[in-house]
């Protein structure tokens, strides 16, 4: 493949040398794309800025949420066609054989599971466009909207900022940091995280917490990790916390762990510590009800009814 440079035509074999020559024009890299691209804003028009080489040639927004706004202002067969063609790229470049969860949407700038609803009639319909079905496809049970407080709750010996529960003990366990007795025990555990204990969970922790996950497949049991904040105050959370993150860095490893560990591993954001109380009991007592439904997109619902 040639890489010729649009200022003088010289050819590259690397696009990394043709950068490399753009320089000797006197140019930032920036400035060299958007002159001679002009790759424009779906929604505003405006010249797209440039961040990276994949980035500006991928994107055709300046920001995810000028995405739905022009969604709603296309027609919607256009809508539907191009969402669904984001959806097709992103699995076919991750060479998935299932549609991607909600928070893999969102975290990585695609429509929600409500878009692809609002466009295809379900989500499963917009997978089944793509030759595939959603990871997480089930419905959320009536019953995990029952009452679970009274249910002892065991928390792990190690567990340094435990919950309180209204019925709890403290156990050894073999993974997480919550379970259940055997009584209502379902192969099920929790790991609660603060914001800075999720950052570094699945940055610098990834190795260990990539072989936490490894046991915990071969006991044959599934984890959800629960995150005490909103997924969508990330940003605001990490502004305002002592140590800064690369929020894309751990977006990235986030979505790179749940799809490793598809079968034994969730992602939920339960609001706060206090709906963490809430949820975690709810997520023990339904045990394997929950491991193919994409508990956070319920949860989040919830949270936004409230």
């Amino acid at each position: 493949m040639q890489f010729k440079c649009k200022e003088c035509g010289q050819e590259f074999e690397a696009i990394r040398s043709l950068h490399t020559h753009v320089k000797k024009h006197g140019i930032l890299l920036g400035e060299y794309y958007v002159r001679n691209y002009r790759r424009k804003n779906k929604l505003t028009g405006e010249l797209l800025p440039f961040k990276n080489y994949k980035q500006y040639f991928k994107q055709d927004f300046s920001q995810p949420h000028q995405l739905l706004q022009w969604c709603n202002k296309a027609e919607d067969g256009e809508a539907a066609d191009y969402i669904g063609k984001l959806l097709k790229e992103k699995i076919t470049h991750k060479e998935y054989n299932y549609g991607p969860t909600n928070l893999e949407l969102i975290s990585s700038g695609l429509p929600s599971v409500d878009i692809y609803k609002r466009y295809f009639g379900s989500y499963t319909a917009a997978c089944d466009e793509c030759g595939v079905e959603p990871l997480l496809s089930k419905n959320m049970p009536k019953e995990f909207y029952n009452d679970f407080s009274k249910t002892k709750i065991l928390i792990d010996t190690r567990e340094q900022q435990p919950l309180k529960f209204d019925n709890s003990e403290s156990h050894k366990l073999d993974v997480g940091d919550y379970s259940v007795s055997s009584s209502v025990y379902d192969y099920t555990y929790v790991d609660r995280k603060s914001f800075a204990d999720f950052c570094s969970t699945v940055t610098v922790g990834y190795a260990r917490f990539c072989k936490e996950l490894d046991r915990c497949r071969e006991l044959g049991c599934y984890l959800f990790v629960v995150s005490e904040f909103d997924f969508s105050d990330m940003e605001v959370r990490n502004k305002n916390n002592f140590k800064k993150f690369k929020l894309e860095y751990v977006k990235h490893n986030m979505r790179d762990i749940q799809a490793k560990y598809k079968d034994c591993c969730q992602f939920v954001f339960s609001g706060s510590r206090e709906k963490s109380q809430d949820i975690i009991p709810k997520i023990l007592v339904m045990g394997k009800q929950l491991w193919e439904v994409d508990v956070d997109y319920f949860w989040s619902k919830e949270l936004k009814k409230n």
